[in-house]
């Protein structure tokens, strides 16, 4: 009976001083998450591509991994951490010449220490 009383006025004492049970957290902004290549051939040139992402957070922001799903797509990033605010890029990478014919699509996975851990960025394309 003591240990309700205590809560009660503890969530009281909190929402008359404005406190809120909701911890700051990091959050991850993409300026696109759809990259569109266009057409290709496969005796192209690799295709790179920076897509910029910004913490609209409060607590810094690392991005700790970037799954792809073939060999032709390869993603280089900083591991470092990202102060609210701060913008950096990831840096795309395709090679139409490991890619299949016909319409490209793949989805890369960045994973971070955002609030929405896993985040993704369309890569599209047609090969010929």
């Amino acid at each position: 009976m003591l240990f309700r009383y205590m809560l009660a006025l503890a969530v009281g004492v909190m929402s008359i001083c404005g406190v809120s049970a909701d911890a700051p957290t990091a959050e991850i902004s993409f300026a696109r998450q759809v990259v569109d290549l266009g057409v290709l051939s496969h005796s192209d040139d690799k295709q790179v591509v920076a897509v910029e992402y910004t913490n609209t957070g409060d607590v810094p922001l690392v991005v700790l991994e970037v799954r792809t799903t073939c060999s032709c797509t390869t993603v280089k990033y900083e591991r470092k951490k990202l102060l609210p605010k701060e913008s950096a890029y990831l840096t795309i990478e395709m090679d139409p010449s490991k890619a299949p014919v016909g319409n490209f699509y793949r989805v890369l996975q960045v994973v971070s220490t955002a609030k929405t851990k896993v985040n993704n960025i369309t890569l599209k394309a047609v090969i010929q």
